[in-house]
């Protein structure tokens, strides 16, 4: 993707004076620590079981029994589940998760009524789970083209989002506000890589990166590079697609592999804080990328940055 110099340099003049204006509660942020080995910052992307079954399934994914987030986590060696789901389940929902090291838990399904349905109660989850570390808003940025916000007395050029930058600053004091850390993390794909996303990605703390297309793949080393011109130091973590969703297929070898090689190199170069393995319901469906990613983790378990 090529960017226009003169294009991006507009761009992120606004969001830098954005940065600037809350550059204490963006950089002084004390995370949960991490040790430095790669496992321990392995994540795993999770849906309710069966969430891509059915007769008619959208992406073509084979039908299997049920596996539950915690399950597939323990199978595929990962010690931490971000819970992606819509509705607000209740304890017995909630008590399988009391095993998993950390989790973070959905906030948005892409849409603001989502946001405004399910932040109440992820919220509430903070005072019944203690290795609840953080909140995901999926699916962020929407198509069609980039707009105007104002936003504290000052016009950013922004691409369409769940959240407008001033309800994303209200998230961002709400969550700074509880007694511990709670991160923000949002949903990023390689196609939206345009300097439009820089004033909203100010407010959160981690950035989830995501190539859609087993194709795409081929090109991570080159769009982390313009996503990193975009984004030079926000902490990201690197998604790892086990099915190729773009062209509905299991995931081709030489694609799986490729993603893997690149995210281990930018794994040791301090690039990224970990990666996010996709996802739970494909985890005992016997599909040749799950068994070679589970084989990749243990191999590189103890990698260190």
């Amino acid at each position: 993707m090529n960017l226009s110099r003169r294009t991006f340099l507009q761009t992120a003049a606004g969001a830098v004076a954005l940065g600037t204006m809350n550059a204490n509660a963006l950089f002084a942020a004390d995370f949960p620590a991490y040790e430095n080995r790669l496992q321990d910052r392995l994540w795993m992307w999770g849906h309710d079981s069966g969430a891509y079954d059915g007769p008619n399934g959208v992406y073509n994914i084979p039908l299997s029994e049920p596996i539950s987030m915690p399950d597939a986590i323990r199978y595929m060696g990962i010690p931490n589940v971000s819970v992606i789901r819509g509705g607000t389940p209740g304890p017995e929902y909630r008590k399988p998760f009391e095993s998993v090291r950390r989790i973070t838990w959905n906030l948005s399904s892409g849409s603001n009524a989502s946001y405004q349905s399910l932040r109440d109660y992820a919220f509430g989850l903070l005072d019944e789970m203690p290795n609840l570390i953080g909140f995901d808003l999926d699916d962020f940025f929407h198509g069609g083209p980039d707009q105007k916000e104002t936003y504290d007395g000052r016009e950013y050029t922004c691409r369409p989002a769940a959240l407008s930058l001033a309800e994303l600053d209200a998230l961002r004091e709400r969550a700074r506000g509880y007694r511990r850390r709670v991160e923000l993390r949002a949903v990023l794909y390689s196609a939206q890589l345009t300097p439009s996303i820089a004033p909203a990605m100010e407010f959160v703390d981690t950035v989830a990166l995501w190539t859609w297309s087993g194709p795409h793949v081929m090109k991570l080393a080159e769009n982390f590079h313009v996503y990193r011109e975009i984004l030079p130091k926000k902490p990201t973590l690197l998604g790892i697609y086990m099915w190729d969703f773009g062209n509905k297929k299991p995931m081709e070898p030489e694609f799986m592999e490729h993603q893997l090689a690149v995210a281990l190199d930018l794994f040791k170069k301090g690039e990224i804080e970990g990666m996010t393995f996709h996802c739970t319901p494909l985890c005992n469906k016997n599909l040749p990328a799950v068994e070679f990613s589970r084989q990749w983790i243990q191999k590189h378990r103890d990698e260190t940055r």
